[in-house]
Parts: C-alpha cells; structure tokens; sequence
C-alpha cells in the first residue's frame, strides 16, 4: 500500500499535465480551424462576385453550393464557446459578408435538403441544428448588426476610454 502512495502524485501529475496539454490543443486548433473557414469562403466568395456577369448558371450553382456550405461550417463553427474573440471576429467578418451575398439562399437549401425523404433520421437532427446555427448567425451579423455610424460611434468611445 505504501508503495502505492508513493506513485499517486506523480500519477496524478502526469494526468493533470495531459489534461492541460489537451485543452491548449483543443482551444488552438479551434481558433485556427475558425481563421482556416474565414480564408476558404473568401476566394468563392470573390470568384461568384467577380464573375457573375461571365459565368453560366451551373457555373453559379456550383459556386453558390460552396459557399453555403462554407456558412453553414462557419455559422456552426462559430456556436463553440471557447473561440477566441479575434477568431471570432473574422469569421464573423466573412460569415456577413457571405450572408448579403447569398440572402436567404442557404437556409432555402438547407430546408429543401431537410425535405429530402431519403435522408436518416440522424441526418435530419443534424442538418436542423446547422440550420438553426445558420438562422441564428444570419439574424446576428445581417438583421441585428449595427449600422456604420453605430459602429464608428463605438470606435471612437474606444478611442477615447484608450487615451
């Protein structure tokens, strides 16, 4: 029994110490996952509002497939509640963006997925969720958001508890 007491603490040590290593992983692979989906929806983003003019309409379709599912990762990515601010941030920046792009075309296709009658059951479940994820990002960064001069109002209140 006493040899066992002796090997208690560095045992729970060890333990401890994979405990906090794992929680660093998992912050920092969230954030950078967070800055990975910001930089993989900008360039169709760029693309479908570059070409429109020039692209045919499968072209388009295509390309607005890509982006909803770059929303519907970014809007669920963003529900994680240890994301960092600044992470979070940029993905809110792209998410809105994509958001004035698209209108109301992601959860449209989200819906007519979900109607799908050949889908599981736990399919189903998931895609509500990311829909919910979805309805809930898009009223936060497109309907709700602050207008510029709110913004740039707040800017300078920032500016000014700074100095």
């Amino acid at each position: 029994m006493d040899k066992l007491k002796s090997l208690l603490l560095p045992l729970a040590l060890v333990f401890a110490a994979i405990a906090v290593f794992e929680t660093g992983a998992r912050y920092g692979a969230t954030n950078m996952r967070a800055y990975a989906i910001a930089s993989e929806l900008q360039l169709p983003l760029t693309i479908y509002v570059q070409g429109q003019a020039s692209m045919n309409e499968v072209a388009k379709e295509n390309l607005a497939i890509l982006i909803d599912n770059g929303i519907a990762a970014g809007s669920m990515h963003r529900t994680v509640w240890y994301l960092s601010k600044d992470a979070k941030a940029a993905l809110d920046k792209v998410l809105a963006y994509a958001f004035t792009l698209r209108g109301d075309g992601v959860e449209a296709r989200l819906i007519s997925v979900e109607a799908s009658e050949n889908l599981p059951e736990v399919n189903k479940e998931r895609l509500a969720e990311v829909r919910t994820a979805v309805h809930d990002a898009k009223i936060e960064l497109v309907d709700n958001a602050p207008s510029v001069a709110e913004q740039e109002a707040a800017a300078e209140a920032a500016k000014e508890t700074d100095e």
